[in-house]
């Protein structure tokens, strides 16, 4: 530095405050206060005493601690919103007051932070090795610095979408996304009031922008751009698993949707078990009087979504599902009518199950806190219990599950009418209802409920069209009464060509018809499928010819494709144009097996027999040890409405035998990691729709751990 340079003349005097002379920046010298210090708030103060005591004004000035103004780096949260960030760590003043996770960025001058690689290619959800760190705001410490943490996943290219994408996204997303019923936990204004505040947790803008790109069109590149957010919004939720919030917990069933519609369904699968259990931690299933009415109002519709995406997935299986019992372990009322819910009206509304009747009155009035969301959920239930009455009837052919079956679908039977029952006037099917709604925001899910509740017959009913693989077998079809499946079959056939003819109504609305779940192609596809066996077999009065049953099947496939994008829906909208196209290939049926005695050894099944019964069709478990056979009989006098078979029962093997040990192609001998199953196939059969019969429709994925 030259002698002539203005700093080295700059002579420490009286004139530098203390202030200024520990911030190392030039003071002005002005008397009282100088600039430096009253432009940014400081205590001024001038050494009065010169010479020696300067060195004891040094170490004075060594002690001061001086708050910072201005920090070397801004949090993420606040270089977004052009906000004055504290800098401090590990979390900032503004993010710790928020209530938001403080993220800084390393530097250029940064070190790269060392994560564990991927064991084997690409990693689970396209994160790279080298992610920044994200620090705990809750717990005032970084994951890194505890030791117990792994690196936050986050993408390599991070989705850094601006405030216009956003209120496009979110525009949209209300207009035509937010209807669907598993997405209707948000509350427009108080979503609005939150992004603006910048308090709106970054992985459910992130969610938001995925969803709506993906059923909407938000410009070219949008749903591949839609694809990146989702992963990184997937990733910020599994970063903070072991801290559960509202905020993640809707970003991940939206991504748990947004899975399902990908044709992702291990991922979903996995997905929905993480975001049951930030459901259970939260204390979802539980009500909060303490909460406001929003607050109250938005977890329980939170709730009922993570309830319908389970009851899709199960299909009826108590294996599968997280929420089996819903009446029991979700303690919550339905969700209330949307207008009570955008205007901020508190009102109570039913419980699950309906209440009974009055007095003199076959069903109860139906409140006017109810709407379609509280119907939606219910008809849902309805729907579960009716498959896991089917479940049960095609994997339990004893003596008194027989004897009970007609009983079970008459008082199923009862309950889809009480429902339909119920419905005001304006909530009623008709063409009349229909128009109205054209242009209102709940148009789908007013058409949906309705196809749910058609839907719920062709699932009660199916049980007796043979040769459908939810069907009984034929052997024991020939048990019942001939009267009572002959009606169960006509009845099937009505309500399919019932639900064609609301979807023929739906189209004329023309530009109209509302984005749907995945729930309308599923639909469409079973209508087609009904159909088409009555046609093929012949019976029943269906009293149209095939012209009729391909036109009805024409309209249930432009209803699917004009309502639902995305893989999954195109995947099924292919196997409704393979049934129009070469018919409804039917299964032959497997011989009756022959009684067994004792003394003849279970038949052997290999593996991989096995890994493809479970794969294509779950309901199929292993026999019981206790094993049934029927044998016909007539009854010497007319009986009930079912003849019942005597069984001859087989007692189990006094012991099973043990299967051998095998060497893999790894080791060479017995080995403790060895696979049984060689993986869990998780098939579109899950939610509730058979598609196996057509190979080249939906192929199961195989989870690999590598499809969260």
């Amino acid at each position: 530095m030259s002698a002539s340079s203005p700093r080295t003349q700059q002579k420490r005097t009286a004139h530098t405050c203390i202030t200024c002379r520990a911030r190392k920046v030039r003071c002005d010298g002005r008397k009282g206060t100088c600039t430096n210090c009253e432009r940014l708030g400081f205590a001024c103060s001038y050494d009065e005493h010169l010479g020696v005591e300067v060195v004891q004004t040094d170490a004075a000035v060594s002690r001061i601690a001086i708050p910072r103004r201005r920090v070397r780096r801004a949090c993420q949260n606040c270089h977004e919103k052009k906000a004055r960030c504290s800098g401090s760590t590990p979390s900032c003043e503004r993010c710790s007051a928020q209530g938001l996770h403080c993220v800084y960025l390393p530097g250029k001058r940064s070190l790269p932070l060392n994560s564990p690689a991927p064991t084997s290619g690409p990693s689970a959800a396209g994160h790279p090795p080298d992610s920044p760190s994200y620090d705990d705001a809750h717990s005032g410490r970084s994951a890194f610095a505890s030791g117990t943490a792994s690196p936050a996943p986050v993408s390599a290219a991070r989705a850094e979408p601006d405030e216009e994408l956003v209120l496009r996204a979110f525009d949209a997303f209300f207009r035509h996304v937010h209807h669907i019923p598993k997405f209707s936990f948000l509350h427009r204004a108080s979503l609005m009031e939150r992004y603006h505040a910048g308090s709106l947790d970054r992985s459910l803008v992130l969610a938001l922008i995925s969803i709506t790109a993906l059923l909407t069109d938000l410009g070219p590149g949008m749903s591949e751009y839609g694809n990146q957010c989702i992963e990184e919004a997937v990733a910020l939720c599994l970063a903070e698993i072991e801290k559960p919030s509202i905020y993640r917990l809707q970003a991940l069933v939206i991504a748990v949707e947004h899975r399902i519609f990908s044709r992702r369904f291990s991922g979903a699968f996995m997905l929905h078990a993480v975001a049951s259990r930030f459901a259970t931690a939260l204390r979802l299933n539980h009500e909060n009087p303490d909460l406001c009415f929003l607050a109250r109002e938005s977890r329980r519709r939170l709730m009922w979504s993570l309830y319908m995406i389970d009851s899709s997935i199960s299909a009826g299986q108590h294996d599968v599902a997280l929420w089996p019992d819903a009446e029991r372990q979700i303690r919550i009322h339905l969700p209330c009518n949307e207008r009570n819910f955008e205007f901020d009206l508190p009102e109570a509304t039913e419980p699950l199950r309906p209440p009974p009747p009055e007095a003199g009155m076959r069903t109860s009035p139906m409140p006017d806190a109810l709407g379609f969301m509280a119907l939606h959920v219910r008809i849902q239930w309805m729907r579960a219990r009716i498959l896991q009455c089917t479940s049960q009837a095609t994997t339990s052919w004893s003596r008194q599950d027989l004897t009970n079956l007609p009983l079970q679908c008459a008082e199923l039977l009862t309950e889809l009418e009480g429902f339909e029952e119920r419905l005001p006037p304006s909530f009623k099917w008709s063409e009349g209802n229909l128009r109205l709604r054209t242009y209102s925001p709940r148009l789908g899910i007013f058409v949906m409920t309705h196809v749910w509740w058609r839907q719920c017959h062709l699932d009660l009913y199916r049980l007796f069209l043979d040769g459908l693989r939810e069907a009984l077998p034929s052997s024991v079809l020939q048990q019942l009464d001939p009267n009572f499946v002959a009606r169960s079959r006509q009845s099937c056939y009505d309500h399919a060509r019932a639900m064609a003819d609301m979807f023929a109504q739906l189209l004329t609305l023309g530009s109209s018809v509302p984005v749907t779940d995945l729930d309308l192609p599923g639909c469409a596809f079973q209508c087609t499928k009904t159909l088409y066996h009555g046609l093929r077999t012949g019976t029943g009065d269906l009293t149209f010819t095939l012209e009729r049953v391909q036109e009805l099947s024409a309209v249930c496939l432009r209803a699917a494709q004009q309502s639902t994008a995305g893989p999954a829906s195109a995947s099924i909208q292919a196997d409704i144009e393979r049934i129009i196209t070469h018919g409804l290939q039917l299964p032959e049926s497997a011989p009756d097996s022959p009684v067994r005695t004792r003394t003849e050894p279970p038949p052997t099944v290999s593996q991989s027999a096995v890994n493809t019964r479970v794969a294509g069709h779950p309901q199929i478990m292993p026999a019981p040890a206790t094993q049934f056979t029927f044998e016909p009989s007539v009854p010497a006098t007319p009986g009930p409405s079912i003849t019942l078979p005597s069984l001859a029962v087989i007692d189990p093997p006094i012991s099973a035998p043990v299967a051998p040990s095998h060497a893999s192609g790894v080791t060479t001998g017995s080995n403790a990691f060895e696979e049984v199953l060689n993986g869990f196939n998780f098939g579109p059969e899950l939610y509730g729709i058979d598609w196996s019969t057509f190979p080249s429709g939906w192929p199961s994925q195989q989870f690999t751990g590598t499809n969260m």
